[in-house]
């Protein structure tokens, strides 16, 4: 008895663990964002790309000499495969980049959230899976709360919300495909090339844009890749300790950082319009979430004895 009491805590220590270290990588991801939204008022969205590119590419190599090196890494056998996610993934980081030069990050974070609609869509007609009726609902009444979010009225937040719209449908793309090479590929080689494709594509167009950085930009540069890579960890970390689906719904914990982000730095007051889009896409997110847990404990058993 005394035992089963002491295994019992002891998950809930495990699970607690991890809620706290997902919130603060969420935390630190938000707080990343607020600098790169910063440092696009002061340079172009092409060099902040450019530099966030490098400065994200830095510690992966270091993880690659330590796993194997380049050949090991970074080999593939689907090159193809990789050249069509690494045009999407180009894309989806372009339009989110701009929508957050144009956008609040409030504005930005929540029609992001949409990202589990077109995961419903693109898991129903790229990959045959079955949806039931009620994840279509969810989806319905979740458009219907970016609708509200957006608030047509000013044409610069318009362009940000299809840019972030754009940005969310593609990076739902994105994932399916980062799944398909992760059956063969290097989980390293998944998030470098990436990085290198952006240095690369943005390179050849700064040479007549570029702008000279004090040592204290760079460091802020270098800062924000830190940050970056230590919130990747931390989350990576939190699902070792906590199942996925006690974690998922802490991704809308950022919602509360980039309001008060918003509200601090660039003194921006919550919207009523924007508030409740986002309560009506959170609630959509989480009921989908709901219904895919529910689907997949009722077809556990006949998956067992198949």
């Amino acid at each position: 008895m005394r035992k089963n009491e002491e295994a019992s805590r002891s998950l809930q220590d495990r699970a607690l663990t991890g809620v706290l270290l997902m919130g603060l990588g969420l935390l630190l991801y938000s707080l990343s964002d607020a600098f790169i939204k910063h440092l696009m008022g002061i340079y172009s969205v092409k060099q902040t790309m450019f530099l966030r590119a490098i400065t994200r590419l830095a510690p992966l190599l270091i993880a690659m000499y330590f796993q194997g090196g380049v050949k090991k890494v970074l080999g593939t056998v689907h090159p193809e495969k990789h050249l069509v996610r690494l045009g999407v993934n180009l894309a989806y980081t372009y339009a989110f980049m701009m929508a957050m030069s144009l956008g609040s990050l409030t504005m930005v974070y929540t029609l992001s959230y949409t990202s589990p609609f077109f995961m419903v869509l693109l898991s129903a007609f790229m990959l045959k899976e079955r949806v039931s009726w009620q994840r279509w609902l969810a989806v319905v009444i979740g458009m219907i709360g970016v609708a509200i979010a957006m608030k047509p009225g000013s044409n610069v937040l318009e362009l940000a919300a299809i840019l972030v719209l754009a940005g969310a449908f593609l990076g739902s793309l994105n994932k399916i495909l980062m799944r398909r090479l992760a059956e063969t590929e290097h989980s390293l080689s998944i998030a470098i090339y990436p990085n290198i494709t952006m240095i690369l594509v943005t390179l050849p167009f700064l040479l007549p844009i570029w702008q000279s950085m004090p040592w204290t930009h760079w460091a802020l540069f270098a800062f924000v890749g830190a940050i970056t890579a230590f919130g990747q960890y931390l989350i990576v970390q939190a699902l070792r300790f906590t199942q996925a689906s006690v974690l998922a719904p802490l991704d809308y914990s950022t919602f509360l950082w980039v309001v008060a982000l918003d509200f601090f730095w660039w003194q921006k007051n919550l919207e009523l319009s924007t508030f409740l889009g986002a309560a009506i896409i959170v609630g959509s997110n989480l009921y989908i979430l709901h219904c895919t847990k529910k689907e997949q404990n009722t077809l556990a058993p006949f998956q067992k004895h198949s």
